[in-house]
């Protein structure tokens, strides 16, 4: 059950909320709000002292030459100066609850009056608190709707090797699936980035359906701490946590969602849909049927040759047997970063699930997309994971061209002599299609 959350100032009773201290999460009026480098903090967060309830000030705008100017000015001056005061509170919350920082991770601050409706869709960044008190970022995008609105939502929920909120590693490597994970255990940043999860937010907004996407932990903005290991625990109580965010939201009221997942993603998604009542559906975006370590071996087989492959078998024999992972310098060099140290038991973890178990546990239907070329999942991956549904679904296939990530292969990545990033070129035919079915499944609910 969600707890409600405080509408009054924590110092001034009387006093409506209009933020949220970024550190204790106090409720803050107008006197208390106290702007840092950081964020809104309160005042006892800053050392800074609270003040009284302002009143509307009266100050002499121009003074007058005579007596009875005075007397008919002290009349005029408070409707005018509180017409002034309010415009100015106005455009500053009007402007703080668009800007690049949400003050508060479940309530959006509200305007009088209410903007005009938004011409296109906005992007609000926000964060929540996920597994282990870890702060998380993320993206709220809205599609344009008249003010007071609510919209239905998606969350995405990134897979291996997600680079941050908006990109995933690229399909194009031969090695593509090893360098998503190595990308993950190590923490690696790697430079060959594709925006899938921005281009489906921005599909989802032009068919009126909010998004949130996040950072995934172990990633660049949201580094490991000092002993902190990866889980996939709490990856699935990461998602959890960023429904409770869409749940809080009042742009999306008590509208249903749907849960999106990419790659191993779409694992996580069954998890978290699993008993949700407000979940209306299910889309799982190049999930394997077969267990992590089978598919990967399969790469390393087709682009590495039988001896790696069948050591890297060997070597998940020995970690899902003993717990450990064997000595690196035992490994051929290419499967090495793989088994970073100190992540054995992630490692376990993840090449123990089962996608066909996860996915017969999901009670609303579920899609199942795979582009044409993907030769990580297989047409036999997605039969195996239709035969398990519990409550049926849809198997949509994509363009001949389209990979992992449903981008066009050969076209897909055009290369240029200048420093701008390579073009993407998705397949929108699968990607209409998959935010059609989204729409028809937010309406059945």
């Amino acid at each position: 059950m969600v707890t409600a959350a405080p509408t009054s100032c924590v110092n001034h009773r009387r006093r409506n909320k209009v933020a949220t201290c970024g550190t204790c999460g106090s409720a803050l009026c107008t006197d208390c709000i106290v702007r840092t480098g950081v964020g809104v903090k309160c005042p006892s967060c800053t050392g800074v002292k609270a003040t009284k309830p302002s009143k509307a000030a009266k100050p002499s705008l121009n003074p007058p030459t005579a007596t009875g100017e005075k007397a008919a000015a002290a009349k005029r001056r408070p409707l005018g100066i509180a017409l002034v005061a309010g415009s100015v509170v106005l455009l500053a919350f009007a402007g703080y609850g668009l800007a690049t920082r949400d003050s508060d991770p479940v309530v959006t601050e509200q305007v009088q009056g209410g903007p005009a409706p938004a011409a296109e869709p906005v992007e609000r960044q926000t964060e929540f608190v996920g597994a282990g008190g870890q702060r998380i970022g993320g993206t709220l995008t809205l599609p344009a709707v008249a003010p007071g609105q609510s919209v239905p939502a998606v969350l995405i929920v990134p897979g291996l090797g997600a680079l941050d909120r908006n990109a995933v590693v690229s399909a194009n490597p031969p090695d593509a699936l090893r360098d998503a994970l190595v990308s993950s255990v190590g923490g690696v940043g790697l430079s060959t980035g594709d925006p899938l999860y921005k281009d489906l937010s921005e599909s989802l907004a032009q068919v009126g359906v909010a998004s949130f996407r996040y950072e995934k932990r172990g990633t660049k903005s949201v580094p490991l701490r000092d002993g902190q290991k990866l889980s996939l625990d709490d990856e699935v109580a990461d998602a959890r946590a960023a429904l409770d965010l869409l749940g809080q939201r009042q742009e999306l009221g008590g509208a249903p969602m749907v849960v999106l997942g990419h790659d191993t993603g779409g694992v996580v998604a069954m998890r978290v849909a699993a008993g949700n009542p407000r979940i209306k559906g299910v889309v799982a975006v190049s999930t394997p049927a077969r267990p992590l370590g089978e598919v990967l071996a399969d790469d390393l087989a087709r682009s590495r040759g039988g001896p790696v492959a069948d050591a890297f078998r060997a070597a998940t024999s020995t970690l899902k047997n003993t717990g450990k992972a064997p000595p690196a310098d035992s490994l051929p060099e290419i499967i090495r970063p793989i088994f970073s140290p100190g992540h054995d038991a992630y490692l376990a973890s993840l090449f123990a699930v089962d996608p066909t178990v996860e996915v017969g546990r999901v009670a609303v239907p579920v899609l199942l997309v795979r582009g044409g070329a993907d030769p990580s999942v297989t047409a036999a991956d997605v039969d195996r994971l239709s035969a398990s549904l519990r409550v049926g679904g849809q198997v949509m296939v994509g363009s001949a061209q389209a990979d992992h990530n449903l981008t066009l292969a050969g076209g897909g990545h055009e290369h240029s002599n200048s420093a701008v990033a390579p073009a993407i070129q998705r397949d929108t035919d699968t990607r209409s299609a998959l935010t059609g079915w989204v729409k028809a499944q937010l309406a059945s609910g």
